[in-house]
């Protein structure tokens, strides 16, 4: 295996059949310092330089909270996401990642990874729409970004969409906190799409105040966003 590349007993299972054999053998090689481990049952064989070995890129240590084998259990999000989306140009050192399970903020060398609670399932295709409704969700904590600079980016950006993807985006919303599924209503209903479950959705006295005006969004009163 290269240098760098994460690894696990797994790789192993489709020329050894003894799962136990490989986690023996594992062990040895990290005590020989010919691997290294990187977290429980992840290991790698590290790149060495003049100055000693190198710490695991960090693209392959983020794969571990994004792929299962061949199964998505999680998307970035926060400041790397938003920035993608061209609403911040502020770069953080540190990562959020979407998942389904709740888990504890790990770190891994200097990086500092956090996690999000994402109740929809995950799929290659819905996580551009995941990454617009956490921007939506955490529209008050973007760097370098107002709520009403974010809200007039991701309604172009919305508008962009084909109809399915809207469609997807409104069932999607649904499982967001109410002020996310209001705006979200609030972008839809300037396209064709059907927002009549979102706006049921919600509490009739309910007012959520993101600091919208209807200059930013248009339907902002009907959705009772001020």
């Amino acid at each position: 295996m290269r240098t760098g590349y994460i690894f696990t007993s797994s790789d192993f299972y489709d020329i050894v059949d003894d799962p136990v054999q490989v986690s023996r053998i594992l062990r040895q090689l990290v005590q020989e310092g010919k691997i290294r481990k990187v977290s429980k049952g992840r290991f790698d064989r590290p790149k060495q330089t003049m100055f000693g070995a190198l710490a695991p890129s960090e693209d392959w240590m983020l794969q571990e909270f994004l792929m299962n084998g061949k199964t998505i259990i999680g998307y970035i999000s926060g400041t790397q996401a938003f920035a993608l989306l061209g609403l911040t140009t502020q770069i953080s050192g540190n990562y959020t990642i979407g998942s389904n399970r709740y888990r504890r903020s790990v770190r891994r060398g200097m990086v500092s990874i956090r996690f999000v609670l994402q109740p929809n399932t995950l799929t290659r295709e819905n996580i551009p729409l995941l990454q617009i409704l956490d921007a939506i969700r955490f529209i008050r904590e973007i760097p370098a970004c107002t709520p009403a600079e974010a809200c007039t980016i991701l309604r172009q950006q919305i508008q962009n969409k084909d109809s399915a993807s809207l469609r997807q985006l409104a069932t999607l919303a649904l499982k967001y906190t109410p002020y996310v599924r209001a705006i979200v209503g609030a972008m839809l209903d300037e396209t064709d799409t059907d927002t009549t479950s979102l706006y049921r959705s919600l509490n009739i006295a309910s007012t959520y105040r993101i600091g919208l005006t209807p200059d930013v969004l248009p339907n902002c009163k009907k959705w009772r966003i001020v």
